[in-house]
């Protein structure tokens, strides 16, 4: 019997074993991370959004609305419109413009921008947006922010821009006059630079998780994996200690009967043979020279059958000094033949510790005539006659 060996560990099972376990690791690393990730933009989508609405609170309502009809579009006006933002915007080197719009004849153009101050637009490098500009907005940010900030609400784009400044999201907040009616809005492009910093950070801790976690899943599998061989290897002692003997290595009589069962009524073989063998005196060989010797000359008897079994029979040892051999597909002449080169195997027998004999009964029946229990039941008549014959020989079954 094998000892296990690493030969013999099953590669499709470590494989199994990881994937499974790294989809279960997976899904609760990834899954929280993603979360996380979701929430840490829509943190970053209200801060915007309120950044937004801080600027439309700081702009005159009422001057705005006079700035977009037309009624007050002198450069005074217009400085005086722009001061608090640009008071707001000095003090936000995160906010790369910042600038209030409105809708004339069906679209939107830009009222006031923070770049329309020339120093302030020298020293952070902008370009302005001139007063009245139309705002022309690329289609694949295209959407109903109009209609949203027209109705009073704050709007925050869904997705990042990208633009020569680099990254950023833009939101937009109503500015309302003195009558609490929307008079245009404000809005403000926010740099994105230390978001997408902080977020490549978490990408590689994530990135980190997910090695980690692939290598975990494959320690686990592995694990796993020899578990299950171990627990097979298990299982296959435990049948082999149910259908083999110990001592001799050849199946027990439980064995024996589950291999001979299987090829029984194969239709194509004529008939079966069945050869039983018993020790004889082997109490005496027991009583004189002891366990041990008696234990050897039992493995004397299972090297003889073995050196006599053509392909395809069966030796075992149904318990104690009794044995079998099953020969598939075989006539009388045959079994006698077989009988005869164990008996001579046995006489010569050199390597036995003590001389023995052995007798034998055989008989041979077909499929149709019935099952394994009548052939034994025959061969152990016959080996009963062979020990009364004086042993050390075999007998052929035959009705009495």
């Amino acid at each position: 019997m094998s000892s296990p060996r690493w030969s013999q560990f099953k590669p499709g099972t470590l494989l199994v074993g990881t994937l499974v376990i790294a989809a279960v690791l997976l899904t609760v690393v990834l899954v929280p991370q993603f979360l996380s990730r979701e929430a840490r933009l829509q943190v970053l989508r209200a801060h915007v959004g309120e950044m937004a609405r801080l600027a439309a609170s700081q702009v005159d309502g009422d001057l705005h609305r006079a700035l977009i009809d037309g009624s007050r579009s002198d450069e005074a006006a217009r400085r005086q419109a722009l001061a608090p933002l640009l008071r707001l915007h000095a003090a936000w080197p995160e906010a790369f413009y910042l600038y209030t719009m409105g809708v004339r004849n069906g679209g939107a153009v830009f009222i006031l921008d923070t770049a329309q101050d020339a120093d302030f637009a020298r020293r952070r490098g902008l370009r302005a947006s001139q007063y009245l500009e139309p705002f022309r907005l690329r289609d694949e940010y295209a959407g109903n922010w109009l209609d949203e900030l027209a109705a009073g609400h704050t709007y925050v784009n869904e997705g990042f821009q990208y633009d020569d400044y680099g990254y950023f999201l833009t939101g937009h907040a109503p500015i309302r006059d003195s009558a609490g009616k929307v008079a245009g809005f404000v809005g403000v492009d926010f740099d994105l630079s230390y978001y997408l910093r902080a977020e490549a950070q978490f990408r590689r801790i994530g990135a980190a998780s997910i090695a980690l976690t692939l290598l975990l899943s494959l320690m686990l599998g592995y694990m796993y994996a020899r578990y299950r061989y171990a627990q097979q290897m298990e299982l296959r002692l435990h049948y082999e200690s149910a259908m083999q003997d110990s001592l001799t290595g050849l199946p027990n009589r439980r064995g024996a009967l589950a291999a001979i069962q299987a090829g029984w009524s194969d239709a194509s073989v004529h008939s079966h043979a069945a050869l039983l063998v018993d020790i004889d005196d082997f109490k005496s060989i027991n009583d004189t020279s002891g366990h041990a010797t008696g234990d050897e000359v039992i493995r004397c008897v299972a090297q003889a059958l073995h050196d006599c079994l053509r392909p395809g029979d069966i030796a075992a040892r149904l318990g104690g000094d009794e044995f079998l051999i099953f020969a598939r597909d075989c006539d009388q002449v045959v079994a006698e033949q077989i009988a005869g080169q164990l008996l001579a195997a046995v006489r010569g027998a050199t390597q036995a510790p003590v001389p023995f004999r052995v007798s034998i009964g055989i008989s041979v029946v077909t499929a149709a005539q019935g099952s394994f229990d009548l052939l034994y039941r025959q061969a152990d008549t016959a080996l009963y006659r062979a020990k009364g014959a004086g042993r050390d020989g075999y007998e052929v079954f035959a009705p009495a």
